[in-house]
């Protein structure tokens, strides 16, 4: 948790790191080595151990579970995605992480018609038995979330709501009630901490989240500069089906989806639509390949399993104290202050710049890279995260790289 919450440590980062060291302690212990080799201007700070412990005990307060990359509970899905967050909070019936989920996105000043066709595939979806997946936003997600919480049958889905802020922060105000009842009867989810208010900035980063947890996507209405097209392109790329509700070309919140038919999405003019589509998609095996795993077999991994509850939590928060404790780390520190400045050979050296005189601001896909080099694919691995730390690489979709432009 530390990890994922330093700073210039996003979710991609995160995860390459825990697949190159095995486990959270010992990629704190090589951040200053690789910022070191990288020779970048980037600062990276390590968040405190009492500031995670604040975090743990906010939503410890609002009953907010945290689900951590390879717990049982972290929907099989989501993990598949290049940026799956490294954990998340839920409150309200976690099971529901376990169930096949459908998006459901589009415009917050939508029309009665589109309110009222998004109520009647969300009910039909979760009444076959499916998680209807939105962002609780006005308009279309609210319509979505209100009627799957209708279905109340011992075979119904459900609906579970990522929120762009901190699990216990109601947005928008008027949704009170609604959110008091997702927490009820369905799940709210964030991967930001408890008590964190929503910024502009947080909502593409929540709706990679609803197009991860699903196995499609439905826009209903959604404007040309609408959020919902960011979802559906997230959706996309993530290799999930997208679907779109047509509408007048007379009215501004059609172009959206009319734009994403035009491109390839299904025209989905009923649920049956989504379903046919939705039960091929649980039969395509691809979507589950290589799900997440560390690979921790050549290297001694310190760090101990995943904790599922929050007794296992403040327990290695607790084992954890001693040596970050004896070694004055309880305060955010920057990385490269509390270790001396390694030796670089000059072959790393070598290397780190033939890799980076390969890279363009054209996004290239790693394996690509791998063969250009004719390096070793975990070194590559290696100097990508030194260099993406430093502030000089950046990643993409499909596990592609490139230069960050100066």
């Amino acid at each position: 948790m530390r990890l994922a919450r330093s700073s210039n440590v996003g979710p991609v980062t995160f995860r390459k790191m825990l697949e190159q060291f095995g486990s959270g302690r010992n990629a704190i212990e090589a951040l200053p080595d690789l910022i070191a080799r990288a020779k970048g201007p980037r600062t990276i700070k390590l968040a405190s151990r009492d500031d995670t412990v604040a975090e743990i005990e906010t939503a410890k307060a609002c009953k907010a579970k945290p689900i951590i990359l390879g717990d049982p509970e972290y929907p099989a899905l989501l993990a598949r995605i290049d940026d799956a967050p490294p954990y998340f909070y839920a409150i309200g019936r976690i099971e529901l992480l376990g169930k096949t989920a459908i998006g459901i996105v589009g415009a917050r000043n939508a029309s009665a018609t589109g309110r009222g066709f998004a109520r009647k595939i969300s009910h039909e979806l979760a009444n076959a038995g499916y998680v209807v997946a939105s962002g609780m936003a006005r308009g279309i997600d609210g319509a979505a979330h209100e009627a799957a919480l209708q279905c109340t049958g011992d075979r119904s889905g459900g609906t579970i709501a990522v929120l762009g802020g901190g699990v216990d922060v109601v947005y928008p105000r008027e949704h009170q009630e609604l959110y008091e009842q997702l927490c009820d009867q369905g799940c709210v989810i964030s991967e930001m901490p408890p008590g964190l208010k929503p910024q502009a900035r947080h909502f593409p980063r929540r709706n990679r989240i609803i197009s991860g947890l699903s196995y499609g996507v439905v826009v209903v209405e959604a404007g040309r500069n609408s959020g919902s097209l960011i979802t559906s392109r997230f959706a996309a790329e993530q290799g999930r089906d997208v679907f779109a509700v047509p509408g007048s070309p007379t009215d501004p919140r059609a172009a959206g989806p009319n734009s994403l038919i035009r491109d390839g999405a299904i025209l989905s003019d009923s649920a049956d639509v989504i379903l046919d589509a939705v039960r091929q998609a649980e039969h395509n095996s691809h979507l589950f390949e290589e799900l997440h795993t560390f690979n921790t077999e050549t290297r001694a991994a310190t760090a101990t399993p995943s904790p599922t509850t929050y007794a296992d939590i403040f327990a290695s928060l607790e084992r954890d104290a001693v040596t970050f404790d004896d070694k004055n780390e309880a305060q955010p520190i920057e990385i490269n202050e509390f270790i001396p400045t390694p030796n670089i050979s000059d072959e790393t050296v070598e290397n780190t710049e033939k890799l980076f005189d390969l890279l363009s601001s054209s996004p290239l896909l790693v394996d690509e890279l791998i063969r250009t080099s004719d390096l070793p694919a975990e070194q590559v691995s290696t100097i990508l995260i030194e260099l993406e730390l430093a502030g000089r690489v950046e990643r993409h979709p499909g596990n592609r790289v490139s230069r960050i432009a100066k």
